[in-house]
């Protein structure tokens, strides 16, 4: 393990010796150990900008899905396995032309 020294504000300090005080952490190398995987796994989490786009993009179309189905502009009678059958036929058919 590294060692690393840190100089805190004295409120923070405060905090994390209460923390470790009231039995939430063994020591504050526990505390700060813990802290930093949270935070790690919290940057580890974010979206690329890419992603963000396509996640807006994505939300956007669902919104448009949902204001037509609340207007009442669905198909009915819709079966998916059908869809689906004919969406294979096609692809296979312009996959042997």
């Amino acid at each position: 393990m590294t060692q690393v020294a840190i100089q805190l504000p004295d409120e923070l300090s405060q905090f994390v010796n209460k923390s470790v005080q009231a039995g939430e952490y063994h020591n504050t190398d526990e505390f700060f150990i813990n802290v930093l995987s949270i935070y790690k796994d919290q940057v580890e989490e974010r979206l690329s900008e890419a992603d963000e786009a396509k996640l807006a993009a994505l939300r956007a179309d669902i919104q448009i899905a949902v204001d037509q189905a609340e207007r009442g502009e669905v198909i009915r009678n819709f079966d998916v396995k059908d869809f689906l059958a004919e969406r294979h036929a096609a692809f296979a058919s312009r996959q042997s032309a």
